[in-house]
């Protein structure tokens, strides 16, 4: 209880939750400022490991959706709208845009690896009765890179994004 965050949150102004939008946190501006600081913290130690930043939109037709896999694994969870009669989804996750980026553009042997990261907002629709404060919500932001890589290459761009993950977490304890 000493250090449930959804109480810290709320006595030190950082973020509420509201009945209008149950599941999505607000954030003030004191935790907008724990977050700016944690996203240039973020940007300096992505790009000094070489990663490029990259944004994809909130919303992707449904056709891409179904393409790429995932629509068979996130539909239940997923919003949906119509734009000119076509059937869109707001995205649970960044992939299938950072693919779209990756195939934008021919690739040599001798651009690789290529490593993209996005801090992308993504929507998902989770249960009311699993909803825990910052923990499990409906909105959030994913950081998540994508890196393209010959099959030469996969062990060592393995071995160093799992150390990268580790070398974050420690900063954090």
């Amino acid at each position: 209880r000493q250090r449930d965050h959804r109480r810290l949150g709320r006595e030190l102004g950082l973020f509420s939750f509201h009945d209008e939008g149950p599941g999505f946190p607000f954030f003030h501006p004191k935790g907008m400022r724990v977050i700016n600081a944690l996203l240039e913290y973020w940007r300096r130690e992505h790009h000094a490991a070489g990663y490029e930043e990259t944004k994809t939109p909130m919303m992707l037709e449904r056709t891409l959706w179904e393409r790429s896999g995932h629509w068979e694994n996130y539909k239940d969870n997923m919003y949906f709208t119509k734009i000119d009669e076509v059937d869109f989804a707001v995205k649970p996750m960044n992939c299938p845009g950072g693919i779209l980026i990756y195939k934008t553009d021919q690739h040599s042997y001798r651009d690789f690896p290529l490593r993209m990261a996005e801090l992308g907002q993504v929507h998902r629709h989770e249960m009311s009765g699993v909803l825990h404060g910052l923990l499990r919500v409906r909105g959030f932001t994913q950081d998540d890179a994508h890196i393209f890589c010959r099959p030469d290459q996969m062990p060592e761009e393995i071995d160093r994004a799992l150390n990268f993950c580790l070398h974050i977490l420690k900063h954090f304890g």
